[in-house]
């Protein structure tokens, strides 16, 4: 069968002078090699009381074949709003699709249509969104396929293994732990503590795996401890060391979901409103750092009861302060 093949202007105005001719549709359809009922569709659509007209026929045709054109996803004025505003608050467009998924049951807009929007929209270009992405690359990496150049972590245990009461939030005690990545290679590694939101932010020397197990531990050991999740990066490499020291397990989130550790994805986008990406952390002290970490500690939270992480995570009662 071969493909269909929409009427052309000429066909129209073959169709016109055919039918002032008085010649019947079966014989027009023969003439043009199509269907009958292309022929009687045509005519039938487009009647007017004067008759069948082949200019004006082909402009509704014209403004038919533009309603149907599927409209850019984000030609919506407020899912760009929406996703600009996620954007800001550290979300990645990954996170930002699945999480418009998950609350609208079914796909809204995918990451890679995000990610066009971020480089080649000239409202993504104009407010520069890249600089809120993870890497904040002002120019799209392309890549051939998700190939790694980095040997996987050794003896990874995954999120799966984790136990109940971690995954439910039924104890204090379990963190997740991320690298918050700034300009000129400087890093910040963020704790959160599950159940109470309590949160630690302390300066990286350098992104690598001996200063990340080095404050893991000495963070820690300070606060009640259980386990730790983190995700995939290298900095991770030195997991075992970390368990070792606190005698806890070190879990890991899935190649790429990045997402399983959600309540530290969200906290660093509390943190970029205080730290925007092009922040220059050699001129912000840890006790900063420490002061910023503080304010989310002591901030009533609805999730807690309006009880604060600092009251949850060290079992305290509400007590007023003013």
């Amino acid at each position: 069968m071969s493909p269909y093949v929409h009427l052309s202007a000429d066909d129209r105005m073959r169709i016109y002078d055919w039918q002032r001719e008085g010649l019947p549709q079966a014989e027009m359809a023969r003439r043009l090699g199509r269907d009958r009922a292309t022929v009687s569709r045509e005519l039938r659509r487009n009647a007017i009381p004067t008759g069948y007209l082949p200019d004006l026929a082909q402009r509704r045709y014209g403004a038919r074949r533009q309603r149907c054109r599927r409209r850019p996803r984000l030609a919506d004025r407020r899912l760009r709003q929406t996703i600009i505003l996620l954007l800001e608050r550290g979300l990645s467009p990954e996170q930002i699709s699945g999480r418009l998924r998950a609350e609208q049951g079914a796909t809204v807009i995918n990451h890679e249509t995000i990610y066009r929007f971020i480089y080649e929209s000239p409202l993504g270009r104009q407010e520069k969104l890249y600089q809120y992405l993870r890497r904040g690359k002002k120019k799209r990496t392309r890549r051939q396929g998700r190939r790694s150049h980095v040997r996987p972590i050794a003896q990874r245990l995954f999120i799966d293994a984790r136990p109940p009461a971690a995954s439910e939030r039924k104890e204090i005690g379990h963190w997740e732990s991320d690298s918050l990545l700034f300009g000129h290679e400087q890093a910040l590694n963020v704790l959160v503590e599950r159940l109470s939101r309590f949160t630690v932010v302390t300066r990286l020397r350098s992104k690598t795996a001996l200063d990340t197990w080095q404050v893991l531990v000495a963070r820690l050991a300070q606060l009640p401890h259980s386990s730790v999740t983190a995700d995939n990066g290298s900095e991770n490499a030195d997991h075992a060391r970390v368990s070792q020291a606190l005698s806890i397990p070190f879990y890991f989130c899935h190649p790429y979901h990045s997402w399983e550790k959600g309540t530290v994805e969200n906290t660093n986008g509390l943190i970029r409103r205080y730290l925007p990406r092009d922040t220059d952390l050699n001129r912000i002290g840890q006790d900063e750092l420490d002061a910023i970490a503080a304010e989310l500690n002591h901030r009533p939270r609805k999730r807690l009861g309006f009880r604060t992480p600092y009251e949850v995570l060290f079992g305290l009662s509400v007590a007023l302060s003013y």
